[in-house]
């Protein structure tokens, strides 16, 4: 008899992400910012989507970046009962703990509260900056950016979060030691941006070929024409792009255009089902398609990936 565990685990050894790589930057918060989208495109991130932001340069190995979520929680207990009733949540946030290496002036900041404005170079080459006491405390957004290879793929997977407004929390210790940086680790603490805490992500053409099986899609995508009177559309697919396929195509001639491509995959592999002016296709690994309508007459055209 197979395992049970094997059989109903589905265990896939790439689905396993570590930071192999790190980028930690931060700007000071403006209330309501949120995370670009998209923030990447095929190139890596956005250019501009970081506008703003200082790195925070190196960062300790032995500390690294690492964000633990806080919730305080209330029990409502009925008498009699020997388990709550219910949960109520009274607080949320968390902690950004980050070890910086570099003395830098982004990181002097965080760890003074000190304005930028506050660090005054001197005739020597340096600078020099005055802490008084009960400054005024800064808030801060901070986008950490963790880098990761697809084993198989060889190909990058990126994640991120986007924490929308911190404020330090512990200053850290200053190391004068022989054996350690002088810069000390800081932590941050979470608040609430409007209704908002932070926004995080995985992506990345190396992850890509995972998001079906780790359950982040379906591998269906809707493509749709409107009201189209007359013309084509096509659909690419890993970088291949099917001759036009007219707009009131039956499903069977929207599944033959794809199995055209040339791209490594048969008619069994590709499943098309639906009727003009809309077909549900289902791509043979979960990898997006994409599509244009530019040959169409009237109609708007969309390719709309199925939720999970």
């Amino acid at each position: 008899m197979a395992s049970q565990v094997e059989l109903y685990r589905e265990a896939n050894e790439l689905g396993i992400v570590v930071a192999q790589k790190l980028l930690v930057m931060a700007k000071p918060w403006v209330k309501g910012n949120t995370a670009p989208d998209p923030l990447f495109d095929e190139d890596g991130l956005v250019e501009g989507s970081l506008a703003g932001f200082k790195t925070l340069g190196g960062i300790k190995k032995k500390t690294g970046a690492s964000f633990t979520p806080d919730i305080d929680i209330s029990d409502i207990e009925t008498y009699g009962n020997a388990s709550p009733s219910r949960r109520l949540i009274q607080s949320e946030g968390g902690k950004l703990e980050i070890g910086p290496q570099e003395a830098r002036r982004i990181v002097q900041e965080l760890q003074t509260n000190l304005q930028a404005g506050a660090f005054q170079a001197t005739s020597t080459g340096g600078f020099r900056a005055k802490k008084t006491a009960l400054t005024p405390i800064r808030y801060w957004t901070f986008f950490v950016l963790g880098e990761d290879v697809n084993d198989e793929t060889l190909e990058p997977i990126w994640q991120w979060w986007w924490f929308k407004k911190l404020a330090p929390e512990s200053g850290g210790k200053i190391s004068l030691a022989q054996d350690a940086e002088s810069m000390p680790d800081i932590e941050l603490g979470l608040f609430q941006d409007g209704e908002d805490l932070y926004e995080f992500g995985i992506d990345g053409p190396g992850f890509d070929p995972l998001r079906v099986e780790l359950g982040y899609a379906s591998g269906d995508y809707v493509v749709g024409v409107g009201a189209a009177s007359a013309g084509t559309f096509t659909l690419s697919y890993k970088g291949n792009t099917t001759a036009g396929i007219a707009y009131n195509a039956a499903a069977s001639a929207v599944k033959s255009a794809l199995v055209a491509l040339d791209d490594g995959f048969d008619a069994a592999d590709w499943t098309v089902t639906g009727t003009a002016p809309n077909w549900t296709v289902t791509t043979p690994d979960g990898a997006p398609i994409a599509g244009s309508g530019s040959g169409l007459t009237g109609g708007t055209f969309a390719v709309t990936p199925v939720e999970v």
